[in-house]
């Protein structure tokens, strides 16, 4: 299972990242992923602390769990 996760998330990286390219090579500005959600949380703050309490979950140390 740790596999098909794995390939899951490299998967929706690469879609994500091949997808955020067309925006950024259009001359229009304030399309790209990063840009949408700046301005996102230029309106709402909460998104800025709803995705810092998101990477904090992901990646603080599980205690317990053995995760090799």
């Amino acid at each position: 299972m740790k596999k098909i996760t794995t390939a899951v998330i490299v998967g929706t990286i690469l879609a994500v990242s091949a997808y955020d390219v067309w925006p950024a090579m259009t001359k229009k500005k304030g399309d790209t992923i990063s840009e949408v959600l700046l301005a996102a949380a230029k309106e709402r703050p909460i998104i800025a602390a709803v995705w810092g309490v998101l990477t904090g979950h992901l990646f603080w140390p599980q205690g317990g769990k053995d995760v090799k």
